[in-house]
């Protein structure tokens, strides 16, 4: 009863602060539909840890008497959610609604047409992480110069094993891999997310097994060279020696960003519609 009593009041709280809004010249208000209102209650509720991924959600007839809404409006409320991928509905015995976390896949696809509606091009991608990865090194190098070492270290074990192995493309991941560890261990939420955006948007047209299948660019040589970089980087990191690491990543990027640019059409728009 109480929880029935508590997203009423909720629901129409919403309603009422929806009607408050004052009209203004330029951008009339709109009240929501109370379809509306109750997927913004529950998504709240997911976005703010209330409901835990994988969690459940009442049955049909609860959430009706809960909001005191009608079961086609409830229906189009978790439809709404579903559109969101914050909800599964499956049918059942055992079915229901299941709640899911906001994927950052779903958001590196949006932004990602964003980026592609204002024709950004691979190069506009490369180019950003050019201007934020050298700078994560620094920050790195000056807040987890204890940490980070092992870290990368061990991800250059695997490296090693895979060269060892001769699996390329294997090889190709751990050195991705090395480059995503950089960015985590800045502890940044924000630019975690960011860079996993932009390479989830790279890779979806430079895949590392595309990069390793390129072996008159990327031999041998060129692995061994970039093993090489990765040891000096963690050097400089233990030694934390933000500025020297900072430079000598940029100008091992640019290098890397030179290669690329000789194999592929980094200029042409980005594409997440093919």
């Amino acid at each position: 009863m109480a929880a029935h009593t508590d997203s009423s009041a909720a629901l129409e709280t919403q309603r009422q602060q929806s009607l408050d809004v004052k009209r203004t010249e330029d951008q009339p208000f709109r009240v929501p539909k109370t379809a509306e209102l109750v997927a913004r209650d529950l998504r709240s509720k997911i976005v703010r840890g209330e409901l835990k991924d994988g969690d459940t959600l009442p049955s049909e007839g609860e959430l009706v008497t809960r909001y005191s809404v009608s079961r086609p409006t409830l229906r189009e409320a978790l439809r709404i959610l579903e559109s969101e991928a914050l909800l599964t509905v499956t049918r059942g015995s055992r079915g229901g609604p299941r709640v899911h976390l906001p994927d950052p896949r779903l958001a590196a696809r949006h932004f990602g047409l964003v980026l592609q509606s204002r024709n950004t091009t691979l190069s506009d991608i490369y180019g950003a992480r050019l201007l934020i990865e050298p700078s994560c090194v620094h920050l790195v190098a000056t807040t987890a110069k204890r940490t980070a070492p092992a870290v990368l270290n061990q991800i250059i074990e695997q490296e090693r094993a895979t060269y060892a192995a001769k699996d390329e493309v294997q090889h190709a991941r751990m050195s991705a891999r090395f480059h995503r560890a950089l960015i985590e261990l800045t502890g940044n939420g924000p630019l975690i997310l960011l860079m996993s955006m932009l390479t989830h948007i790279y890779e979806s047209h430079i895949s590392t097994t595309a990069l390793a299948a390129n072996v008159d660019r990327f031999d041998s040589a060129s692995r061994t060279r970039g093993m090489k970089a990765h040891e000096k980087l963690v050097g400089l990191i233990e030694a934390g020696d933000g500025d020297a690491a900072e430079v000598f990543w940029r100008k091992y990027l640019e290098t890397i960003d030179k290669l690329i640019r000789e194999n592929y059409a980094v200029d042409r728009p980005i594409d997440l519609l093919e």
